[in-house]
């Protein structure tokens, strides 16, 4: 997102609650931009306006910048996808007669991805029985992604990583053309 953009999520924001707003220098909304521009620099500006736009239907106060990262998570499906709904998306590909598992493991959410680890477990696995698969790469791959899940929510302690991380989630969506939408 350019500077241009955030003062426009930041007009936003200013329409939303007038009278928080109203009484503020423009010292104090030039830090205000400077720290939120800081803070979201990387996230592309449609991808913003949807949590922004989805916060303050909600919310009587102007939003934190800890509740617009908590939209971005929905926004950008970071942790909507269970266990079960990320195993459904590896068990089609190894159960299927696929013969580019590198493509396939790039179709893939981040999500999945960075469980896996690799195309090569995909290859791996399509040569199981399906005993094994159903009792034990389920198993282990649902209890891998479920750390995984909890390692992203930790990136939010982490702004670089959790940067880096949301860039990928944006990519995807963008690559695979995936209308990224709200829970309200």
């Amino acid at each position: 997102m350019t500077k241009n953009e955030m003062v426009q999520i930041m007009a936003v924001i200013t329409a939303a609650y007038p009278r928080f707003y109203d009484k503020q220098t423009e010292t104090d909304k030039l830090a205000a931009l400077r720290l939120w521009y800081r803070h979201f620099e990387y996230v592309d500006y449609d991808v913003m306006l949807q949590a922004v736009d989805a916060v303050i239907s909600k919310n009587k106060f102007p939003p934190t910048i800890a509740e617009i990262y908590e939209k971005l998570n929905i926004v950008l499906g970071i942790y909507d996808m269970t266990e079960t709904e990320a195993w459904s998306c590896v068990r089609k590909i190894i159960q299927g007669n696929q013969t580019d598992y590198q493509r396939q493991f790039e179709l893939l959410p981040p999500s999945v991805q960075d469980t896996l680890g690799g195309s090569d477990k995909l290859e791996e696995w399509s040569n199981l029985n399906d005993t094994v698969i159903d009792c034990i790469i389920q198993y282990e791959f649902q209890k891998a992604f479920s750390e995984e899940t909890e390692r992203r929510k930790r990136l939010m302690e982490h702004p670089n990583e959790y940067r880096r991380y949301l860039q990928r989630q944006q990519k995807y969506i963008c690559e695979n053309k995936l209308k990224c939408t709200v829970l309200a």
